[in-house]
């Protein structure tokens, strides 16, 4: 198996099969996805090693308290079935599950990981991130970014009662739905010196993420050498692209219904 630092910003692997999904958005409102989410990971439970969830694994998160508000004991109950079979789980916050917090993470048996994060897999090293910190484009979206990460606003609202809480997450959630559509979808990408720089900074030819929707292979150039960023899917929009990598180093993005 492979080993694991403290700090959990760099992560050796020595795995057989590795899978990679992001923006599964789970809500008790579409529980289409959540029956497809549940069959997915009963699905990979014989052969995956490692789980990473690249953010968003919940359209929106309240507090570790309001699991049973929310209604997601199913999520609960299945990730932490895979964890028992003996896959490792690691979990990072997206834009809209930020207040994901350990009591969660402890029961469902994974790791919470910083965005970014590097790992090692199969010899060489690999950028895993969100994604939302690349759309440098959307102006306002880094200034939501930088709010809601913020530790004083987090406590802030972890401070107010559960109800509250739900009716502030459901307004962020709606409003966020109004700004989609009056935003380019140019904007709403990644920006690509973002991504050089990204890649630059943390000396990686291989880059993984979500957040966008738009799920891709993309070739580029970074430090003068051919670089790849994998672009993972939204459940919602009918093509769940999920990445798995093999021991062989191949890596197949592909969609979690197939």
């Amino acid at each position: 198996m492979g080993k694991r630092c403290v700090s959990c910003r760099h992560l050796v692997l020595n795995l057989m099969v590795t899978y990679f999904l992001s923006d599964t958005h789970l809500s008790p409102h579409q529980p289409d996805i959540y029956r497809k989410f549940v069959k997915y990971l009963k699905s990979i439970r014989h052969d995956a090693d490692e789980l990473y969830i690249l953010g968003d694994l919940f359209d929106y998160w309240i507090g570790d308290d309001g699991i049973e508000l929310l209604g997601h004991g199913q999520a609960v109950e299945a990730l932490a079935n895979l964890s028992a079979d003996g896959t490792r789980i690691s979990v990072m916050h997206g834009n809209r599950d930020f207040l994901i917090g350990q009591k969660f993470i402890d029961n469902i048996g994974a790791t919470l990981i910083a965005d970014p994060t590097t790992i090692e897999l199969n010899g060489q090293p690999v950028l895993l991130m969100h994604g939302d910190s690349l759309c440098t484009d959307d102006v306002d979206h880094q200034r939501y970014r930088a709010t809601v990460l913020s530790k004083k606003w987090q406590d802030g609202i972890l401070a107010l009662p559960l109800s509250e809480r739900l009716n502030r997450a459901l307004e962020m959630r709606n409003m966020s739905k109004q700004n989609k559509l009056e935003k380019s979808t140019q904007l709403m990408d990644v920006n690509q010196q973002s991504v050089i720089e990204a890649m630059e900074a943390h000396a990686v030819l291989i880059l993984i993420h979500g957040h966008t929707h738009r799920p891709a292979i993309h070739n580029l150039v970074v430090s003068g050498r051919k670089a790849t960023r994998y672009v993972l899917g939204d459940w919602g929009r009918g093509y769940d692209a999920v990445i798995r990598v093999d021991s062989n180093g191949s890596f197949n993005l592909h969609d979690a219904s197939v």
